[in-house]
């Protein structure tokens, strides 16, 4: 239950995992949206491994030679700048795709939980609706994280003298990196407060400033299990990430190819990461707004 001991309240956390999975076996198209974005991932990949290709080195051939030297056009160096070049659609690509494919997938679990039926067409369209405020919104969330990680970022090298380095034995540099994991942290911490502005936007037809208003109660309210709902699968999915960076640096000087299945299969988790993390908070909004196990 949401009150009650530490241990109540991760029992109640597997029940909402437990209704979030129930809902994707029951509605599997609850999966569609995210593997929406999943594949132009990979169209968007296979485009930057065609960059040497007499097709797409006109229009990728010159950036790449200028920032990354001629070297990087040709076997097998231009699969070790593939997760490189990638990073830098990844950001753009997600920012447009994912207000939509998150309000459709809010829309979707909804449906199922409350045991209607899921149309895909009927939620698009509702998304679609949404889709300019929905995009506001994940335009603050990203500047509300920039700020964080701008601000630890200049604590960390502006405010922390060669005196104190010298005493601490924490050169600056590693400082540095220490900020950007705290930055981490307290963008983890300042989630819950945003998570529920999609649903009340979604599905109580909020506008913006008001989802936002009313998003931030929400999360304050539901602040533990929001976090443990975002944590643990953030965890696996960070273990992963550095699981696969290894992956990467092994397997580029062993079979260069390789880098393609590695990327490959993190767009997959990540897919499989975003579908639970969606779907148990709107299960735990709805869960809220209908006052079950209160």
């Amino acid at each position: 239950k949401m009150k009650g001991n530490l241990i109540d309240k991760l029992f109640f956390c597997g029940e909402v995992w437990k209704v979030s999975f129930k809902s994707m076996w029951q509605c599997p198209a609850i999966f569609l949206p995210f593997v929406v974005i999943t594949l132009c991932e990979m169209i968007f990949l296979i485009i930057l491994l065609l960059s040497p290709h007499p097709i797409m080195e006109p229009l990728l051939g010159p950036p790449i030679r200028r920032f990354f030297g001629e070297m990087f056009l040709h076997y097998p160096y231009n699969f070790s700048l593939l997760p490189t070049l990638f990073e830098y659609i990844d950001l753009p690509l997600s920012l447009l795709l994912m207000p939509l494919m998150c309000a459709v997938t809010v829309g979707m679990t909804a449906s199922v939980v409350n045991g209607e039926k899921a149309k895909l067409k009927k939620h698009l369209g509702l998304a679609v609706k949404k889709y300019v405020p929905s995009l506001s919104l994940w335009i603050i969330i990203l500047l509300i994280y920039i700020g964080i990680f701008m601000l630890l970022r200049f604590l960390a090298v502006q405010c922390y003298p060669p005196a104190l380095a010298k005493i601490l034995h924490i050169p600056s540099w590693r400082m540095f990196t220490i900020s950007q994991y705290l930055s981490l942290f307290v963008c983890l911490l300042v989630e819950p407060f945003l998570a529920y502005a999609i649903p009340v936007m979604i599905l109580e037809k909020k506008k913006l400033f008001s989802a936002i208003k009313e998003g931030i109660v929400v999360g304050w309210s539901l602040y533990f299990p929001t976090i443990v709902l975002i944590l643990i699968p953030a965890l696996f999915g960070a273990c992963m990430v550095l699981v696969k960076q290894k992956m990467l640096s092994f397997f580029i000087n062993f079979l260069p190819e390789s880098v393609l299945g590695v990327m490959a299969g993190g767009f997959i988790l990540t897919l499989f990461i975003g579908v639970l993390i969606t779907t148990s908070l709107t299960v735990l909004f709805l869960i809220k707004r209908q006052g079950i196990n209160e």
